[in-house]
């Protein structure tokens, strides 16, 4: 796909999300459901914080898009590497945690990524969910309320053994992102080849 039309569909995206992130992040106190708790805003809601992700991962591919169109290329480079490992260790692998998970198979479809090497991914993927998981409990452990309530019917046994499947289903989602790249672009990515035809 052409740069131009690349860095088109990543600045709609990016405004897209933007756009979302913010509504959802402004809603007046008085406009929310009442079984919403206030105690750290919509920022404990995983479908938030993943729509900031993806507002984040779509600016990145942007910049990148007009840094390589205007011919910034050493800039580029430095750009791209954050978007691939944005876009590998984080914003595939949680997309499937929204409707945005088509999105994230047509950034694939759409364009190679690098990935890092898997040990360096997992790490990274697994500190993530890590943080977001002590996120929640610390909620809990402040409020006496979860901010999911189907967490309530859960032992603390059953809670670990969620948390590990959640874990287990997103280190999936990322060995699936990476293998469709592979089976997709192939094993020898150019990703940052700038002598190539049209970049």
């Amino acid at each position: 796909m052409e740069i131009s039309t690349l860095a088109a569909y990543h600045c709609l995206a990016f405004v897209w999300y933007f756009f979302v992130a913010y509504s959802i992040t402004h809603v007046k106190t008085e406009e929310r459901p009442s079984e919403v708790f206030l105690y750290g805003g919509q920022w404990k809601y995983l479908t938030v914080l993943n729509l900031v992700l993806q507002a984040v991962f779509y600016g990145v591919s942007f910049l990148a898009d007009v840094l390589r169109l205007i011919k910034k290329l050493r800039c580029a480079k430095c750009v791209i590497s954050s978007r691939d490992l944005l876009f590998g260790v984080l914003a595939f692998p949680v997309s499937t945690h929204t409707a945005v998970l088509p999105f994230a198979v047509l950034e694939i479809l759409a364009m190679p990524h690098r990935y890092p090497a898997k040990k360096k991914g997992l790490i990274l993927l697994g500190f993530v969910a890590f943080l977001y998981i002590s996120w929640v409990l610390w909620i809990y452990s402040v409020t006496g309320e979860w901010v999911y309530p189907l967490f309530a019917l859960f032992s603390p046994a059953g809670l670990a053994a969620f948390f590990a499947g959640s874990l287990a289903v997103i280190v999936s989602f990322y060995n699936f992102g990476e293998f469709l790249n592979r089976m997709i672009w192939g094993d020898s990515i150019a990703v940052l080849d700038y002598r190539r035809k049209g970049k």
